[in-house]
């Protein structure tokens, strides 16, 4: 399955061989790698120092490690940036900012391309999202709701990069701050203005229209960067 490696650069001739498999769909999400000895074997190196690739891979996202040894690809491959994403994080001494501006910045874009792409098909389930947004006043639930809406969006974009990076974000921002999406999709005086960027930036989405769909998806994220600075200061 493998292929033995030059010893000079062990971590990138393994890591391009599990990419190139992934890609080819020899290795699949949820997969498990050959067991260690017989992958150290396959590969032509040693044990300790295919164990310390394997600890780099999981560090990335790309493995997962279980109890017993076992090494499996990672489910959710587009989470794999989040680690390397945190770390850059802390060794900027960025700020939650940040991370929030970068999310701007990248589903400014991804709804631009939205809007570019979106099928009747896509169009529905985006009306769906907004439907059930609007019908709710469960804040978990609208939690996961738009959520699930700017995941869709990202999506829709068909951008894999986006997405990912879109994906490590959020992900980041959420670890930082707890419950933080819930609590701006808490149905108060800000509730509002949320569910309507939310409404007419799938209008414009479904409607393909790249240009006002920025535009709205941009004051959207501006009232994001606002009412965060509000709980953080």
């Amino acid at each position: 399955m493998f292929r033995k490696i030059d010893r000079t650069n062990t971590f990138n001739d393994v890591l391009k061989q599990i990419i190139e498999q992934i890609q080819t769909g020899e290795l699949k999400p949820g997969d498990a790698l050959p067991a260690e000895r017989i992958l150290a074997e396959e590969l032509g190196i040693s044990r300790p120092a295919l164990r310390e690739v394997l600890k780099a891979l999981s560090l990335l996202g790309i493995t997962v490690s279980v109890h017993g040894g076992a090494n499996y690809i990672a489910t959710d491959l587009s989470s794999c940036l989040t680690g390397p994403l945190s770390i850059i994080f802390q060794m900027y001494n960025s700020k939650i900012q940040d991370t929030v501006s970068l999310r701007g910045a990248l589903e400014t874009k991804a709804a631009y391309l939205a809007a570019q792409n979106c099928s009747q098909l896509d169009a529905a389930e985006l009306q769906l999202i907004i439907a059930k947004l609007d019908s709710t006043d469960d804040e978990t639930l609208r939690s996961d709701l738009d959520r699930d809406l700017h995941f869709k969006i990202a999506q829709i974009a068909d951008n894999p990069l986006i997405f990912s990076v879109m994906n490590a974000s959020s992900q980041l921002t959420e670890n930082m701050i707890v419950g933080i999406r819930s609590h701006f999709m808490q149905k108060d005086e800000d509730s509002p203005e949320i569910d309507s960027q939310h409404t007419r930036l799938v209008a414009a989405i479904t409607a393909n229209n790249p240009s006002l769909a920025e535009q709205i998806m941009s004051e959207h994220m501006q009232t994001i960067e606002r009412l965060l600075k509000e709980i953080t200061e």
